[in-house]
């Protein structure tokens, strides 16, 4: 028999056609992103990217099954070939014992009425048919797309004949994969069929469980938008399903603290506002009652020059003089100290020592019976360090003054593998009620804090008093071994 023609055509169509649907995805993902780009609901996000994947399945379904309905067909066609040339070899076999060839030939063509796949063809010297096969009509309504889909060249096999037939021509066999596409199809619109619902029942599922899913996330953004409000916030229940029970638990949690936090601003705020107008009182009763008087005996004494200038008194007017700048000198001392208690950097700028001696003669000058224990290390810090630790002392001390009534006041400052800090008094210690922290104590930990170090407050544990106690670290070396409580009862020094 003669080769089979090959089917070039047919795979190049075959390749672009796989060509345009690997590129689908890439489009789809393309336009997504672009979706994505827009800021979509999280709902339409999700199933649009459900619908990209299950269009990308499709696509990549399709194609393989375009695939193995091609191959499928070829195999097809080229099993009917042989059989058809099997048939034809063995009923041209015995040529020598047929009397009329020609009818013989008929025969064999009309042998092939009916045939699925191929059509035979008695085909004589000049070109023209004389005999020819009637293929089994398609039964389905194929479309011709799907024709010219699968179909592409078919196969043509010419067979020559013995001796005995020379003369009548060639029988032709040509393949006609119309059935086994017609086949196909019916494949093909069960799979879509099938694919198609379960492509409708995905989407519905995953629309619902979308829907009550993210519907609590709505109320949660609800929640979210009236944080702040004067009306407050409600409380979510804490139910549906794990993951969201589990954020509801940790918004209720939030809001809580939020509350709590406001609360202690405001408290916190009253207590600032009340110290600020403390201290305004305490600097107004200073310049009212030490630096008033001697302003006053200033003006006194100058009238008084000026009187006796007018009378040329002359020896009169030094000793005037001298009571004036002795006046001027004990104002700018009060001014000194109360300069130092806004802000003791020109302290500071002496030692820490000497400001917290200045700081002492300042208490001492208004209660002289009260009675002050120092025991301070000399330690080298820096400036910042200096400060923070002068305020804690500063808050400390002015407290048990304002508060506590102490008849002594121990300071003692250590530095070891730290900086140890404790101010402690006799006076009438912390009160029974209290429940929260002031603003001084809270502002000294913060202080104490935003250097790596810890304070604590506490009543004494042998007779009356406070205690504060500190610790801070001398070097950033020193902060992975900051002491998570400080030693109990602080440094006794008496």
């Amino acid at each position: 028999m003669d080769g089979c023609i090959a089917p070039a055509q047919r795979r190049k169509s075959h390749s672009k056609w796989i060509q345009r649907s690997l590129r689908l995805p890439f489009q789809l993902a393309f336009s997504s992103r672009l979706a994505r780009d827009r800021r979509l609901s999280l709902r339409a996000l999700l199933l649009g990217s459900i619908c990209l994947l299950l269009l990308v399945v499709l696509a990549i379904g399709s194609g393989l099954t375009y695939w193995h309905a091609i191959h499928k067909v070829q195999t097809e066609m080229r099993a009917a070939i042989a059989v058809g040339g099997r048939i034809v070899h063995n009923a041209v076999d015995d040529a020598e014992e047929v009397a009329n060839p020609l009818k013989r030939l008929e025969l064999l063509v009309a042998d092939f009425n009916g045939d699925r796949h191929i059509r035979a063809t008695l085909v004589g010297k000049d070109g023209t048919t004389l005999f020819s096969s009637n293929l089994e009509l398609v039964q389905d309504d194929v479309p011709e797309w799907l024709y010219r889909l699968f179909m592409g060249v078919p196969d043509v096999v010419r067979l020559p004949l013995p001796v005995a037939f020379d003369g009548l021509g060639t029988l032709e066999l040509r393949t006609d994969p119309r059935n086994e596409i017609a086949e196909l199809w019916a494949d093909i619109k069960l799979m879509l069929g099938v694919l198609a619902l379960f492509c409708i029942l995905t989407l519905f599922l995953v629309h619902t469980i979308l829907v009550r899913t993210l519907t609590p996330l709505d109320m949660l953004s609800s929640a979210f938008a009236r944080i702040g409000n004067p009306s407050g916030v409600p409380r979510l229940a804490e139910t549906g399903p794990i993951e969201f029970a589990r954020v509801y638990r940790g918004f209720n949690g939030m809001v809580d603290r939020l509350k709590e936090a406001q609360i202690q601003n405001q408290r916190l705020h009253n207590q600032l506002t009340c110290v600020q107008e403390e201290e305004r009182a305490d600097i107004a009763r200073d310049l009212h009652d030490d630096i008033g008087p001697f302003l006053f005996a200033v003006d006194v004494d100058a009238a008084a020059i000026e009187q006796c200038v007018e009378r040329k008194q002359f020896s009169e007017i030094g000793p005037r003089i001298a009571i004036v700048r002795d006046a001027v000198e004990h104002m700018r001392k009060h001014v000194r100290q109360i300069l130092g208690r806004l802000r003791p950097a020109d302290l500071l700028d002496m030692g820490l020592n000497h400001a917290i001696e200045s700081m002492i003669a300042f208490w001492q000058c208004r209660q002289p019976d009260l009675k002050f224990v120092i025991a301070v290390d000399d330690v080298d810090l820096d400036d910042q360090t200096s400060e923070i630790v002068y305020r804690v002392i500063q808050e400390s001390t002015s407290n048990a003054v304002r508060h506590g009534h102490p008849a002594a006041i121990s300071i003692s400052m250590s530095g070891e593998d730290g900086l140890y800090l404790e101010i402690s008094d006799d006076g009438l210690g912390l009160a029974a009620d209290r429940s929260t922290e002031g603003y001084g104590i809270r502002g000294m930990k913060e202080r104490i804090a935003s250097l790596g170090g810890h304070l604590e407050v506490a009543s004494r544990k042998t007779g009356s008093g406070v205690i504060v106690s500190a610790w801070l670290p001398l070097s950033p070396r020193n902060w992975e071994d900051a002491p998570s409580q400080l030693p109990e009862g602080g440094l006794s020094v008496r």
